[in-house]
């Protein structure tokens, strides 16, 4: 039975006991499966399909669309604690992603716009794809997982984390509002301050408790452009838990600012017109990473 006192106390997390860990180049460990818990802000909306399929000339797939948008998720995680470090400490770290689904380049998928919620979008043909990542030091500027994040995140499943250490903070300056501001070398990439949906009269609560496909998550492949900053293209699967609270976006409460001096992050994004549309907020998110499917257990002798 767990106990209130341990680390991951939630019994959700008791589904998936330590298969593995791993160790990265740099000597960091991750545990595996990888366990996270956080706190997020997520703003959903529309991007332009053009620009975005200029990051897709080197890849085998092709990003799902919705009324003819790219649906793009823009991920603000205030992550309490994790598997990324050290078995015997709490591995907290701040991070942004933005990720969008895609299908098989053969496959054109393009979903009918309804509502703003619509950008929120999935299809059994789908998988989700993660395309940049910053990781930053936890609220007290402890950098150790993040710097944990990243050679795990690069090296067991290929996500596009840039290599250093970002500038990142996530806050609630009042009890209905989260702010976020994100910098990488100097360089501003991304600021959001966003009023809580569950403080708004046409809050959506929903209860999600799901899994992925074993291999309904992809990473980038090694793009000439960034060379070094996507390690390799791996097929993924996760688990994850929370309340989500929705609402929709309100340019009189919620503001974006999206930079273009940062070339990794902001500049790319920024020139994808994003435009957003529903925000979402969770206070007790729940996720697990499984290691890549590609993995074989196997043992294969001589030949």
């Amino acid at each position: 039975m767990p106990t209130a006192n341990r680390r991951f106390s939630n019994e959700w997390f008791d589904r998936w006991p330590m298969t593995g860990s791993y160790r990265a180049s740099d000597g960091q460990i991750n545990r595996l499966p990888l366990r996270l818990t956080s706190t997020n802000l997520v703003i959903y909306g529309a991007a332009t399909l053009a620009e975005v399929q200029k990051e897709f000339a080197h890849e085998d797939f092709r990003p799902l669309t919705v009324g003819g948008k790219v649906p793009v998720q823009i991920w603000f995680n205030n992550f309490v604690d994790t598997d990324c470090g050290p078995f015997d400490r709490i591995n907290a770290y701040v991070e942004t992603w933005y990720s969008f689904p895609v299908t098989v380049k053969a496959q054109s998928v393009d979903l009918p716009y309804e509502h703003p919620f619509s950008y929120n979008a999935t299809h059994p043909d789908a998988l989700i794809w993660v395309h940049r990542v910053l990781c930053g030091p936890d609220k007290n500027g402890n950098d150790i997982g993040a710097r944990a994040a990243i050679a795990g995140g690069r090296e067991v499943w290929g996500f596009p984390k840039h290599p250093a250490v970002a500038d990142l903070s996530f806050q609630y300056p009042d009890p209905s509002t989260m702010s976020f501001t994100g910098a990488l070398l100097g360089q501003k990439a991304i600021t959001a301050k966003v009023a809580l949906p569950e403080q708004l009269a046409g809050c959506v609560s929903v209860p999600v408790d799901a899994s992925t496909a074993v291999d309904g998550c992809v990473t980038p492949s090694q793009n000439p452009l960034i060379a070094g900053f996507i390690p390799k293209q791996t097929r993924y699967g996760q688990a994850f838990c929370a309340n989500l609270h929705l609402a929709p976006w309100d340019s009189s409460t919620d503001t974006l600012e999206i930079h273009s001096a940062d070339s990794f992050y902001g500049a790319l994004l920024k020139s994808w017109d994003f435009v957003p549309a529903v925000k979402m907020h969770t206070s007790d998110f729940k996720i697990v990473a499984f290691k890549p499917d590609g993995w074989d257990a196997r043992h294969w002798t001589g030949g």
